[in-house]
């Protein structure tokens, strides 16, 4: 018992220096390691030679991770942060969707034309995470008709988390979205 107690400055300071050190990219909402400088974008936000023009919506990062594995995509992404919840109410409010929002209107401002990609699991949640933002973006499909919304195609079997997929599974869900 004595021994752990050793412990518990370190990680009393470890997790005192997790604020100072890890941030979220302003645009995407990945977790970065900050290196001082707040609301710097993250390394696939800054890349030029990525799609701007196009936006896989996903649940968490490690969903980001697996569709980056499959060489298959070239754009960037949105991460919620999770998925709502049927019985909950209050769980879109803690999910990125103003922001996602905010991000397509400027882009459709701008450029006129893009893709929205929802990358969500085909459980539950995910599904009904994808219909809330298919609804919420809706009036700018209407004002802009050029805005394409797209789901993976259903390549992943009913109930499978991205997280779990393997690459070839990711690649045709990711070819054969609709």
């Amino acid at each position: 018992m004595l021994k752990n107690r050793a412990l518990i400055p370190d990680l009393r300071q470890g997790l005192a220096d997790l604020d100072r050190k890890i941030a979220f990219c302003p645009l995407c909402y990945r977790a970065l390691e900050q290196n001082g400088e707040k609301g710097a974008y993250c390394m696939l936000c800054r890349d030029t030679k990525r799609n701007s023009r196009q936006i896989a919506v996903v649940e968490k990062e490690a969903d980001l991770q697996n569709l980056e594995k499959t060489g298959s995509y070239s754009g960037l992404y949105h991460v919620l942060s999770g998925l709502i919840a049927p019985l909950d109410p209050n769980s879109p409010k803690g999910l990125h969707l103003k922001e996602l929002h905010e991000r397509v209107n400027n882009l459709l401002e701008k450029e006129r034309k893009c893709e929205i990609i929802l990358a969500t699991g085909t459980t539950t949640e995910g599904d009904m995470t994808a219909l809330y933002i298919e609804r919420i973006l809706a009036p700018l499909k209407n004002k802009f008709p050029e805005l394409k919304i797209s789901r993976l195609g259903r390549g992943l079997s009913l109930g499978s988390e991205l997280e779990y997929a393997d690459e070839v599974t990711l690649k045709n869900a990711l070819t054969n979205r609709k």
